[in-house]
């Protein structure tokens, strides 16, 4: 059997970005703004809010979202997670992004653990707050992920993508009969 390897987060990420702290204009139209209120069940619902087009470079400056990064609520709530569809989004506060490390993380595989209920629980672990409760950046780095090989996460992550896609196919279709 493979033996897996436990690392902590941050030393098996390319990038992490992070917005806290910073509070975008917002406008009716305009690039998509990803918010922790549309990160939901393992999907990004449909935005509601815009970061003016004209202000992305210079609101971008902490890096640039990728298709396929990962994004992870860090408080309110703490640990919705998905993954990027379109490149031109900016992130809002209590969202973080991150990037595996190429041949190392793969970043869908990296979604389905914080989805699991061991990636859940290692994120509540590390909680604080009472009334509204997060994690900090520090702490999220520290997270320990236990991952196997790179083609053997691509597997997972295929075949949990596919039961995935099933389970939305037949939800809009129950959505259509209704």
């Amino acid at each position: 059997m493979e033996q897996w390897r436990q690392d902590r987060l941050i030393d098996i990420l390319d990038t992490l970005i992070d917005y806290r702290g910073k509070t975008p204009n917002k406008v009716d139209c305009g690039i998509p703004l990803i918010t922790a209120k549309i990160v939901k069940n393992g999907r990004i619902d449909t935005p509601t809010e815009f970061l003016p087009t004209e202000d992305y470079n210079g609101w971008m400056v902490r890096g640039f979202p990728q298709v396929g990064d990962v994004v992870l609520t860090t408080e309110a709530p703490l640990g919705e997670v998905a993954q990027l569809t379109d490149e031109k989004i900016a992130l809002a506060q209590r969202i973080v992004c991150l990037r595996g490390k190429e041949g190392v993380l793969d970043n869908t595989y990296l979604k389905y653990f914080f989805l699991s209920n061991i990636g859940q629980n290692r994120l509540k672990a590390r909680e604080t707050g009472t009334t509204v409760t997060g994690i900090k950046q520090s702490e999220l780095k520290e997270i320990l992920i236990d991952y196997p090989k790179i083609d053997t996460q691509k597997a997972i992550a295929s075949v949990l993508s596919s039961l995935d896609a099933k389970i939305e196919l037949n939800r809009r279709i129950n959505d259509n009969l209704n």
